[in-house]
């Protein structure tokens, strides 16, 4: 039984408590309902998910002496996982109206870097594929996004943003009565914590820990534990790990170890506050306002298929457990059959004993009567004989309901190799109907948690008084260039500058060149001004310098979750081939763009499909062309394609503009296993328009 209050608590804190410790008992009562399957027939439970999901069947009360498990469960799980989650997100935030396009972007690069940078418990990809599973398995998962401000030994700040924690299940207390997270009034977080880490943690502030009552949770422990050599709070009170059982580990890790003693406290998170308490010490040790100032509960739930009246949505398991057992059943009586005609039994006569039967190459046997005294057992079980039907019966059913219809049992429910190109077609279009489903709500998860990250940069990012920017690393094309056309990397004279330099004609006027987007990365005493963005060269990627007024604006994410799944890439491949094969052999396509007043960004099309065919970085495959070889190519174009000394015009590669038109068409990239052969081939044709291979 948790404790009553701390006789040191005030009324006040005695009401929270009993408030708290209320709502505690009434969430996880249902949640241990949840996990154990008590109660809620014809339901799945935690544990039961679990062991399907691991395969793994109770050798004491299996029937059969075979012990096999078909593992399709895990099958389709982990591949439909795997078609949703191949590459990182993608995602763009958007300006509501009058919004500030240049932030939107700014901030999108500053999500971009904290994406990457949020690897605690694993990188994001990992996270957000665990929460897939999760929500298979379940019927949904949830995330808290709080913030992280860690420091290393030597005071160093080695981690200062956003995170985000996959939560488990059976520690997860939601408000019964909600059908939604944006729903719930409230929702508890049990945690298993060390009394140190309670003296050191913040998750709000920059501040010293903002616990309080830290004395009375040590007096009560003392009055708890007096006398016992323990670790601390167990996590065997609440719940065991299935998943540690079937694995043969240590059922209960937590709270073994005496010198890093464990306590279990709750955070309720509610709109507008956060209380923590420890529910079997009867005290409460914190009651803040939510840090974030953004009326949101932190926590991200994915859930797929929704029901009425709960929370949760329908495991994936759930409707095929029955066929699943059945599988596992009828897998298991067949082989215990076949193995009963390999190794018949034999029955001797009361008077033989068995150790005189002995076997082997021209053996000899001692009998009275060879009728009665030793004959073979034959059984009239024929379930061999019907195996074929039945399996591929009840495989097919269950893959159907699964949407995941294996290619190689048909549809009709007969055992069939081959399926026909109808229901080939048909399978994949079952797949990529389910698989959109599912991404709908995956992309409603994504985008509520950046809506909280961006709000956290808000409030959190510019907290102390002592920062004034953050510098975040940009990769990528696009984003690169999208921040050098706005001219936030350029430097020139400003029109002080400019004033100042025609004052004084004997100066250099380079020498009045400052940024014109200026940033003052040092202090104030000694100053560092640089530009707004900088670019390196060399190692090709640049830094954006944000600040604290960037971050000011509402806007919406985008979560562009297709970008994630499997065979995105290839197909943005094909359709830049596609794009490419147009402009250079269908004169038709360029006009129209003439005529509508646009024409085509040539070069960032050549440099991306030439990447799709291989290339490394292709970038650094092109150079400026020369004044001279400028003046060159315009006399050839006004002179019928001779150069000034009368000679085909050649550019750096060694190859005329024309020769270059006739070999793009031929150069097809391969999009499927771009490898060093192919880069040899298109280069190749680059430089020999008239080779063939």
């Amino acid at each position: 039984m948790p404790a009553k209050p701390n006789r040191n608590t005030t009324r006040k804190e005695e009401q929270m408590f009993s408030d708290l410790h209320d709502h505690y008992e009434t969430a996880f009562e249902e949640t241990d309902k949840r996990r154990t399957g008590r109660g809620r027939v014809g339901s799945i439970s935690f544990d039961e998910a679990d062991e399907l999901f691991r395969s793994w069947l109770d050798e004491n009360k299996w029937p059969y002496d075979a012990l096999v498990f078909d593992p399709r469960i895990f099958t389709f799980i982990v591949e439909k996982t795997s078609r949703l989650f191949s590459n990182k997100l993608k995602g763009r935030l958007l300006p509501r109206e009058g919004g500030d396009v240049l932030k939107a972007h700014i901030n999108n690069e500053l999500l971009s870097y904290q994406w990457d940078r949020a690897n605690h418990h694993g990188s994001m990809m990992s996270k957000w594929s665990l929460m897939d599973i999760n929500t298979r398995k379940y019927g949904a998962a949830f995330a808290l996004c709080k913030w992280r401000y860690e420091k290393d030994g030597t005071g160093k700040v080695v981690f200062d943003g956003p995170e985000m924690k996959v939560l488990n299940n059976r520690d997860c207390g939601p408000d019964i009565a909600a059908t939604s997270i944006e729903d719930c009034n409230w929702f508890q977080v049990r945690e298993y914590v060390s009394f140190d880490e309670l003296k050191k943690v913040n998750d709000a502030v920059r501040e010293k820990p903002i616990y309080q009552n830290l004395d009375k949770l040590e007096y009560s422990i003392k009055q708890r534990t007096s006398g016992q050599a323990t670790g601390g709070d167990t996590r065997g009170v609440n719940w065991l790990s299935r998943n540690r059982e079937i694995s043969g580990l240590t059922v209960d890790p937590i709270g073994q170890d005496s010198a890093f003693r464990t306590i279990e406290i709750v955070t309720e998170y509610r709109r507008d506050r956060w209380y923590t308490f420890a529910p079997r010490y009867g005290v409460v040790l914190r009651d803040i306002e939510n840090p974030y100032k953004n009326n949101e509960i932190p926590v991200i739930m994915l859930r797929y298929y929704a029901i009425d009246d709960d929370l949760y949505g329908v495991s994936e398991i759930e409707p095929v457990k029955s066929l699943q057992k059945g599988v596992n059943a009828l897998l298991c009586q067949y082989l215990d059959e076949i193995n009963q005609k390999l190794y018949t039994p034999i029955a001797l006569a009361p008077g033989v004993r068995d150790h005189t039967i002995k076997w082997g190459k021209n053996a000899r046997w001692r009998m009275n009567n060879p009728q009665t005294d030793f004959r073979i057992v034959e059984s009239s079980a024929n379930a061999a004989a019907h195996f074929n039907n039945t399996y591929s019966a009840l495989v097919a059913s269950m893959m159907t309901a699964l949407g995941e219809t294996s290619l190689g049992v048909s549809n009709a429910g007969r055992f069939n190799p081959e399926k026909t190109a109808t229901e080939v077609q048909a399978l994949a279009a079952q797949q990529n109907a389910r698989d959109s489903f599912n991404q709908n709500f995956l992309a409603e998860a994504i985008q509520r948690q950046m809506r909280i990250w961006h709000r956290m940069n808000q409030v959190m990012l510019f907290s102390d008084p002592e920062r004034h920017h953050y510098i975040v690393r940009v990769v990528g094309n696009d984003a690169v260039k999208y921040f050098q056309e706005l001219g936030l990397n350029q430097e020139g004279l400003s029109h002080e500058a400019a004033m100042a330099a025609a004052q004084m004609p004997e100066m250099d006027p380079t020498s009045f060149s400052a940024p014109l987007q200026p940033v003052n990365i040092g202090s104030d005493e000694e100053p560092e001004v640089v530009p707004k963005f900088m670019y390196d060269d060399k190692a090709r990627f640049g830094q954006l310098v944000v600040e604290e007024e960037d971050l000011q604006g509402d806007f919406d994410f985008v979560a562009d979750v297709i970008s994630m799944a499997m065979g995105a890439e290839q197909t943005e491949r094909q359709g830049r081939s596609i794009a490419i094969t147009a402009l250079m052999s269908n004169p038709n396509v360029l006009e129209m763009l003439r005529s509508s007043g646009t024409r085509p960004k040539f070069k960032e099309l050549f440099v991306q499909w030439l990447e799709d065919s291989g290339f490394k970085d292709a970038e650094k495959y092109f150079e400026q062309i020369s004044k001279e070889e400028m003046q060159g190519m315009m006399a050839q174009a006004q002179g019928g394609g001779d150069g000034i000394d009368g000679r085909a015009t050649r550019g750096p590669g060694g190859y005329t503009p024309g020769e270059l038109d006739r070999a793009l068409p031929n150069i097809t990239p391969n999009s499927q296993s771009p490898n060093v052969a192919n880069v040899g081939s298109a280069i190749n044709q680059l430089m020999n328009p008239n080779a063939t291979g």
